[in-house]
């Protein structure tokens, strides 16, 4: 498990070794391509382009809280990066004439949850869930067409959001890993039927542009819920580094304990 200083490191790193996206080539898509993708592309740009303002003011409570102060740092980076995905998004649409969109119906429903909730947790919840279904939705759309700068553009984002589920995974376990067992396993299965839905939703707006890049139902279920699995082991990993250190001391602090009241 990755400091928050180790990730704030690794998103200024990140920053300047970015791909060259070839942007001069100039408009690619076929009228059959941008008739597969151009709404779903829309949506997810939209998606893309939030603020990040309720996530960075939970961030700063976090940090006052804890003294993390480089995690507020990281997250100040990581919204960045998301909002170098919505700009470049949004590059390519105009470079292909398709007008961008201020938000759609799963955006307002992601964003209200996020904030009418509140907290750090909640907000990365939603948060994680959107991006472990993007890292299936950028694979199929690389597939969709034969543009070259979307598919470089594409391979930029899933490099980014490997490491952004991996950012927000491990968070969530350090924030829930003094949980009691029973109630840890609420909160998965409430995410769980969070990610249900969502997933249903996602293929219902976008499966014109998933059938394109080569996945069908079936395909893009498997592939969502394996990357789910994937990114719940790198939070129990988290929880379980938690835990070790804060056994072991609690072992020492009993043993002293008993020692003390030995002499």
């Amino acid at each position: 498990m990755r400091t928050s200083l180790e990730w704030r490191k690794y998103y200024e790193q990140n920053a300047n070794a970015l791909l060259n996206i070839p942007w001069d080539i100039g408009a690619e898509l076929t009228d059959d391509e941008r008739s597969a993708i151009a709404a779903s592309v829309q949506g997810f740009q939209a998606g893309e382009s939030s603020e990040g303002r309720h996530l960075y003011r939970y961030a700063g409570k976090y940090a006052q809280e804890t003294g993390d102060h480089d995690y507020l740092a990281a997250i100040k980076l990581f919204i960045g990066e998301e909002q170098r995905h919505a700009r470049d998004l949004a590059r390519f649409l105009q470079l292909n004439d398709i007008p961008t969109i201020q938000t759609t119906f799963a955006d307002r429903v992601f964003r209200t949850l996020r904030h009418v909730l509140g907290g750090l947790e909640i907000s990365i919840s939603v948060l994680i869930t959107a991006e472990i279904i993007a890292k299936v939705y950028y694979r199929a759309l690389q597939q969709a067409t034969n543009s070259v700068v979307l598919h470089t553009l594409c391979d930029q984002i899933l490099r980014d959001e490997l490491r952004h589920v991996e950012f927000q995974a491990e968070q969530l376990g350090k924030l829930r890993w003094r949980r009691k067992r029973t109630f840890l396993w609420f909160t998965m299965g409430m995410h769980r039927f969070l990610f249900w839905g969502t997933c249903i939703v996602v293929w219902h707006d976008h499966r014109k542009a998933f059938q394109r890049g080569g996945f069908n139902f079936r395909r893009f279920w498997r592939s969502c819920w394996g990357e789910f699995n994937e990114a719940f082991a790198i939070s129990d990993r988290a929880i379980a580094s938690m835990a070790v250190p804060a056994a072991a001391a609690a072992f020492v602090s009993h043993i002293e304990a008993m020692l003390n009241r030995g002499s």
